[in-house]
């Protein structure tokens, strides 16, 4: 506690780059990977999800060192981890998307079909609104899994969170690790929250009692 007392404006400054480098992955990643899940012809997609299964398999660290040889990045720096962790967000949200929109009832797109809605209008006012709760749910997933890998960032040169643990372990100096691990703890478990919250909001049809009387 005191080391953090002593230090709380670096680990605040830590804080805002590490919700630079994740909250764009995860707003960019999440919007392609909805859309990519919504287009993607039945015949892909199988082969889609087997090739971002595998991509998010790949170890984090490996991705970020090989990303400036395959885009011409610098090795160290923000813009690797940025990139790195948007595909890491497309792949692990296509799955949560794909699943949400199958979901949506069929009758229920066919009645707006018939009432001359074209697709646009059906996505937007139907098929959306429908998929929300299973987008929230793979939305959370994502953010957690998001702001935990964006702490590797900091053995490529991203000073965030993670730095706490590589600089605490170089220098022996358990306060600092901990103060890392529960800073993102902290961090991690208000943006679930927060994200749960904007869920109940949009979903508040889900909840209302109908009177059958």
């Amino acid at each position: 506690m005191e080391w953090f007392i002593a230090n709380w404006t670096f680990v605040a400054g830590l804080t805002v780059t590490h919700l630079g480098v994740s909250v764009v992955p995860i707003v960019v990643g999440a919007s392609l990977a909805t859309v990519v899940a919504r287009v993607t012809p039945a015949r892909w997609v199988k082969p889609t999800r087997g090739v971002l299964g595998a991509i998010y398999a790949i170890p984090s660290l490996a991705l970020f060192v090989t990303l400036p040889a395959l885009i011409g990045t610098t090795f160290t720096g923000p813009t690797n981890v940025v990139i790195a962790l948007t595909i890491y967000a497309i792949a692990s949200m296509y799955f949560s998307a794909h699943d949400a929109f199958n979901q949506v009832p069929r009758p229920t797109v066919t009645n707006a079909e018939s009432m001359g809605m074209n697709s646009w209008q059906i996505f937007i006012h139907v098929e959306l609104p429908m998929a929300v709760p299973g987008l929230i749910a793979g939305l959370r997933v994502v953010a957690a899994s998001t702001f935990s890998i964006a702490s590797i960032g900091a053995i490529v040169g991203v000073r965030n969170l993670g730095y706490l643990f590589v600089d605490g372990f170089q220098r022996r100096i358990p306060e600092e690790i901990i103060t890392g691990i529960f800073a993102i703890f902290v961090i991690a478990l208000t943006l679930d929250v927060c994200l749960w919250a904007v869920g109940r909001l949009l979903t508040g049809w889900r909840f209302v009692k109908v009177d059958h009387a």
